[in-house]
Order: C-alpha cells, then sequence, then structure tokens
C-alpha cells in the first residue's frame, strides 16, 4: 500500500508502527507536541505547520494513535468528516471471522482473536490476544486492552475502556465511557460512565456523563 500517516508519536504511535510497517511503502508521524523527536527512521511533521489540504495530497491513509478514547474518536471523525481517508490496520496474525467487521481508524494487533459476526466500530483498539466473540457489538472509539476476553454476544458502548486481563460473561452489555478495571471479572450489564473493578466487578466510581 501507499503513504500511511500516524497521528502520535507515543507508545501507541510505536506499536501502530509495528503493526503496520509490512503494510505501507512508506510511514510518517505527525504530532502538535513540539517537543516531540519523533520515532528514529521515521519523518516527522508537526500538525500546527500544515493544512488539511497538504494531508489529502501527501498520505494515501491516516491512522490516529492516540490512547484517550475521546480524543482518538474525535480526531479520527475529524479527519473522515474532510475527506481524509482513515485505516484500518489488522496485524497478520490476527485472526478475524469473515463475516466479522472492522470499522474505519480501528487496529487489531497481534494474536488477536475476533469471531463470527462481531462488529467492530471506528476507531477502536484491539490489543494483543484480546478475544473477542461471536456476535459481539463494540461501539466507536473502544480500546480493548492486551488479554481481556468477552464471550459472545457482548455489547461494548462507544468510548469504553475494557482494561488489561478482564473477562466479560456472554450476553453482558457494557455502557458508554465506562472503564472495566484490570482482572476484572463481569457477570452483569454495567452502566454508562462507571469504573468497575473485582470478582465479580462492582462500581467503584461514577463519573459525569460528557
Amino acid at each position: 500500500m501507499g503513504h500511511l500517516l500516524i497521528v502520535g508519536t507515543g507508545g501507541q504511535g510505536k506499536v501502530v508502527l509495528d503493526c503496520a510497517k509490512d503494510t505501507y511503502q512508506k510511514i510518517s508521524f505527525m504530532t502538535n507536541d513540539l517537543h516531540s523527536q519523533g520515532i528514529e527512521g521515521y519523518n516527522i511533521i508537526y500538525e500546527q505547520n500544515i493544512s488539511d489540504e497538504y494531508i489529502l495530497k501527501t498520505f494515501d491513509e491516516i491512522i490516529v494513535a492516540i490512547g484517550n478514547n475521546n480524543a482518538r474518536l474525535s480526531l479520527s471523525l475529524k479527519y473522515e468528516i474532510k475527506g481524509i481517508k482513515l485505516a484500518t490496520i489488522i496485524h497478520a496474525s490476527a485472526v478475524i471471522s469473515e463475516s466479522a467487521q472492522i470499522g474505519k481508524g480501528s487496529v487489531v494487533f497481534a494474536n488477536s482473536v475476533i469471531n463470527a459476526n462481531a462488529k467492530i466500530g471506528k476507531a477502536c483498539i484491539i490489543n494483543t490476544s484480546t478475544v473477542i466473540e461471536h456476535d459481539c457489538v463494540l461501539g466507536d472509539g473502544v480500546h480493548i486492552s492486551p488479554n481481556a476476553a468477552m464471550g459472545g454476544t457482548v455489547n461494548v458502548g462507544e468510548r469504553t475502556w475494557i482494561c488489561i486481563g478482564s473477562s466479560i460473561a456472554n450476553n453482558i452489555k457494557i455502557g458508554k465511557s465506562s472503564i472495566v478495571g484490570a482482572g476484572a471479572v463481569v457477570i452483569k450489564d454495567v452502566p454508562d460512565n462507571v469504573l468497575v473493578t473485582g470478582i465479580p466487578a462492582q462500581i467503584k466510581k461514577r463519573y459525569e456523563e460528557k
């Protein structure tokens, strides 16, 4: 493929690079952090110094590599509205059912499994060695951390973060902008804008709705 622009030079940018570098002929980075030194061996441009027209003319696709769910989704939708093509990046070792759907701007990392009829929204992160079973639905901007697993027919609301090593039972609904803490075991529905932790997972904190 052609020239990919990765937005973000932090940890997420580095792992997206590893996932994408065998697919694209050329990769560059963009950041709004004027103190960033970028990633060795790759060109860096600063958002303040370029226009949307430059991005459209110079790059074939763009991917927002920012861990914050709100920021990643907002930027991805902004670029899409402006006509800039969002990349969908899938590591070669990931196992994706032919009937699964992966939204634009999403990344699926190494050794992840996405099974039959699962639907992944836009600008999602499906991290290393995650398991998303049949008929799951993930909203836009969701982040599934490494080694998290969900049974069949789980529904996850937009901008929610499923943290490392957590497990979600079949047929569970998890609301928008919530966090499932590391190692949690979810056996009942989770509302919007909460943090749940523990075995079984219980509400530990409520957030103001954004």
